[in-house]
């Protein structure tokens, strides 16, 4: 009987019409992701960084009412009040949003949301749920139920320090609206890519005349810069993969380029190095004539591989650090990482993207173990 009943179950299920005919005019909307998202640990809390791609494929127009998404136990539900409110964190491809609108999917175009859920101390769950509900043109509310998103469930891998002594980690992964690094995305061969989705801007500040600032002396001068020439360190053992040197650098602040920035240079003087299966460390805008890793060579943690500096796509001396799968600065998806111990304060508010770094009250620094960076922490490496 046990048996008949499993086979009637089944039959059930498969007469069942698809939750879709339920809706006499779907909506035209399609849903998909960028990338299949993996746990990060960051403060001591499970995070879940992804994006979400919506295009509307007809003519009319569709209003983003609510978006729910579950994770395990953690429920997160955007209303429209609340989308309102997050319109810059609303990337409308095609035409800009004021600040304020509702995310409205105009006829033929799209946007990416960008998703960043707080699981606290839970592990991170098989799939994430998501719910939208969609207002048409005509005013007729619809609910869009996508398949799962699968999460990937290995640990973020761990690293050592990429530089010695205090550190801010300028934008590092955080869902504000000036999070350059988290919205970098890039278009290859036709997919789209956030190879600094985790990406960090590490630089250095000094109270000066009462204000946290890079640098002290002609702001136009590299080496004014307190993170200039600074050692910067393998963070695991690896092989190079690749390692340019020679481009000129920038002057800090100009708001123009040393040369024309182009994918290829866009990190300036950098390394990569292969740390472990698909994970790719880089370095970029290295000071020019340090550059000391060599393609094919075999490094050790804690090798000096090259000088801070100020060459690619930078608008002064920092070092920007980021692991992804591929071998490639921008055509690659960004991975989480930790690093193994240090001393990190909490989130520091400014803006690390800015053409002019800025940065506010710096809280206390506690001990932490295998770790991301809240955004813009300060951070000490021994």
């Amino acid at each position: 009987m046990n048996a008949v009943l499993s086979a009637l179950v089944v039959a059930a299920f498969a007469l069942a019409p698809p939750a879709l005919a339920a809706d006499p005019h779907p909506p035209q909307v399609t849903v998909s992701f960028l990338a299949e998202p993996a746990p990060i640990v960051q403060e001591g809390a499970t995070k879940l960084v992804y994006e979400m791609a919506l295009t509307n494929v007809v003519a009319g127009r569709y209003v983003v009412d609510s978006i729910e998404a579950r994770a395990g136990d953690t429920d997160a539900i955007f209303d429209a009040k609340a989308l309102a409110a997050m319109t810059q964190r609303f990337d409308q491809r095609g035409a800009a949003p004021a600040p304020g609108d509702p995310l409205t999917l105009e006829g033929g175009r799209g946007a990416v949301v960008f998703l960043m859920l707080d699981l606290g101390k839970a592990q991170a769950p098989a799939t994430i749920l998501h719910r939208l509900r969609l207002i048409d043109d005509k005013g007729v509310a619809h609910v869009v139920e996508p398949a799962p998103l699968a999460v990937a469930q290995e640990r973020p891998i761990v690293v050592g320090p990429p530089l010695r002594g205090q550190w801010i980690a300028g934008d590092s992964v955080h869902n504000g609206p000036d999070a350059a690094h988290r919205r970098a995305m890039i278009v290859f061969d036709g997919r789209a890519f956030i190879a600094q989705r985790y990406a960090i801007d590490w630089m250095q500040v000094r109270d000066v005349d009462s204000k946290l600032t890079t640098w002290k002396g002609p702001e136009d001068q590299n080496a004014s810069y307190f993170c200039y020439d600074q050692p910067i360190l393998s963070v695991a053992d690896g092989t190079v993969v690749a390692a340019s040197d020679g481009m000129a650098e920038n002057v800090p602040h100009a708001g123009t380029r040393a040369e024309p920035i182009t994918a290829d240079n866009v990190g300036g003087n950098h390394v990569v190095i292969e740390i472990a299966p698909h994970r790719y460390a880089f370095y970029a805008h290295i000071r020019p004539g340090t550059v000391t890793a060599k393609v094919g060579e075999r490094v050790h943690r804690g090798d000096v591989i090259g000088r801070v500096g100020n060459s690619g796509n930078s608008t002064e001396p920092h070092l920007h650090f980021h692991i992804d799968d591929q071998p490639s600065f921008l055509a690659g998806d960004g991975v989480p990482y930790a690093f193994d111990k240090g001393l990190a304060s909490g989130a520091v508010q400014g803006d690390a993207a800015a053409e002019v770094a800025t940065f506010g009250a710096i809280g206390p620094q506690k001990p932490f173990v295998d770790d991301y960076p809240a955004e813009n922490a300060l951070v000490t490496f021994e």
